[in-house]
């Protein structure tokens, strides 16, 4: 479990770095590849919650489940076992 956890951060970090891409645009190579790599890894995110929403929606708190999916995807989907 504590591989997974320093997983969520590494990827939490990931989102901040992308967001703040966003606000405070990087160089002209990095901010490309980084807005590239965080709208596909976004899609595939919302992919998930697509296909995994029925079992997200047998928990207490979906919303919540599906926004956790959509930011950590298959990594938070492991944890809920």
């Amino acid at each position: 479990m504590n591989h997974l956890s320093f997983a969520k951060g590494v990827l939490a970090m990931f989102w901040l770095v992308a967001l703040l891409n966003v606000i405070y645009p990087f160089s002209a190579p990095l901010h490309g590849w980084l807005l590239a790599a965080a709208g596909i890894m976004l899609l595939v995110h919302v992919g998930e919650v697509l296909l995994f929403n029925r079992r997200l929606a047998l928990r207490p708190k979906p919303w919540l489940e599906r926004v956790q999916v959509l930011l950590f995807g298959v990594l938070h989907l492991k944890s809920l076992r």
